[in-house]
């Protein structure tokens, strides 16, 4: 009896640890919404600083 209790426990505990790879699609899917919240956050960025008057360079230039 106890024998076949740990040769269940052990079967048990054996294919509880089994878990399939995601297909090509899943992980596909997760890299490209990885990427596209990488892209919103770097566009936010750059939405937030604000590119240098065209007078200033040329101000600078003539000095």
């Amino acid at each position: 009896m106890r024998t076949r209790l740990v040769l269940a426990l052990a079967l048990a505990a054996s294919l509880g640890g089994c878990k399939r790879e995601p297909t090509f699609e899943e992980r596909y899917d997760a890299a490209n919404k990885s990427i596209v919240e990488r892209a919103k956050r770097i566009d936010a960025q750059l939405a937030g600083t604000a590119a240098p008057p065209a007078d200033a360079e040329d101000a600078s230039a003539e000095d």
